[in-house]
């Protein structure tokens, strides 16, 4: 499990996320993103991809999803939530306006979680 601090939290929660809750108790018919190491997190609607850009942050050691952005030479948010989603293991998300919960890569899932997710579409190629 992931501790956030005290100034990521409040920028998550900025970005319009709620308290992280175990895939198996979450309500997935609400825009979320999920990372296997948090639990799924609750957005507000159109939120979902400043949340996933402040996760790619975080792993990277930066305090924005602009400074990973510029570390990283990507375009924030769009592309920053795409590299997120692309290379990070056991995550996934649901936009207020998809249908389908949406992952990176189809390895990057295991039984259990495609289980609990339901039909995922998959955007990356293995």
């Amino acid at each position: 499990m992931i501790n956030f601090t005290p100034q990521q939290w409040q920028m998550l929660v900025e970005a319009g996320a709620r308290d992280p809750q175990p895939l198996h108790l979450a309500d997935l018919s609400q825009p979320f993103v999920y990372d296997r190491m948090i639990g799924v997190i609750h957005c507000a609607a159109g939120r979902h991809r400043l949340a996933m850009s402040l996760l790619l942050a975080f792993r990277h050691g930066c305090d924005s999803g602009i400074e990973v952005g510029d570390k990283l030479g990507l375009e924030f948010p769009d592309d920053t939530a795409d590299r997120w989603l692309e290379e990070t293991p056991g995550v996934a998300f649901r936009s207020s306006v998809g249908r389908k919960v949406q992952a990176g890569k189809r390895a990057s899932l295991t039984i259990i979680e495609k289980r609990w997710l339901g039909e995922v579409e998959y955007l990356f190629e293995d």
